[in-house]
């Protein structure tokens, strides 16, 4: 078994210290950078139209223009009162988790979030659960003409105050709106830009 001089040990010694606390520290700016980076797409997801007017619950106003002023989001994609279907998302929103692979000049990451499917999937209309309410904002979603809102409620309504009905009540459509992808996409692409550096 090979000796080393104890004043060569400890120099060896001292530079893996060294070299420890350095990647320590760099760990340390890049959780920075990424909780910096969830900030940011997390306060444009709360301060979307959408996210605001479904997380205000079934007396919202239809801040988001997409039923055109009638009733709002939460009623007509169907939630139940009592359903928190903004603070589940934001939950999932919130999750990211970054892996480090030390070389020997440099630390490559991988920041894992949810990908747009997950968040789809986790995201079901209550009345179709093979179809996401968050992606149907995006793609449109029918029934404007049959839909009924009262402020002084309606009985048979799960949410309180809005009904589907069997006539016709009225024209115009459901207008779609960029939200999740448009999103996930900015949020993506600083992660990835992130990734792409060399520490």
């Amino acid at each position: 078994m090979l000796k080393l001089p104890q004043k060569e040990f400890n120099q060896i010694q001292k530079q893996i210290l060294r070299e420890n606390q350095v990647r320590k520290e760099i760990k340390n700016v890049i959780n920075k950078e990424v909780e910096s980076i969830n900030k940011k797409f997390l306060d444009a997801f709360d301060a979307h139209p959408i996210t605001i007017e479904i997380e205000a619950g079934p007396r919202a106003s239809n801040v988001s223009g997409t039923l055109d002023g009638v009733g709002n989001l939460f009623t007509y994609i169907g939630f139940s009162r009592g359903d928190r279907p903004i603070a589940n998302l934001r939950k999932l929103l919130e999750k990211y988790e970054v892996q480090y692979h030390p070389h020997e000049k440099y630390i490559q990451i991988n920041i894992i979030v949810p990908t747009k499917q997950e968040i789809f999937a986790a995201t079901p209309l209550p009345w179709a659960s093979g179809r996401s309410w968050a992606d149907s904002m995006e793609r449109g979603l029918s029934g404007l003409g049959q839909y009924l809102y009262r402020d002084s409620g309606v009985s048979t309504s799960n949410s309180g105050y809005a009904a589907q009905t069997k006539s016709r009540l009225r024209g115009g459509k459901f207008r779609n709106i960029r939200y999740m992808s448009s999103l996930l996409n900015d949020y993506y692409k600083e992660l990835r830009k992130l990734e792409s550096k060399r520490f």
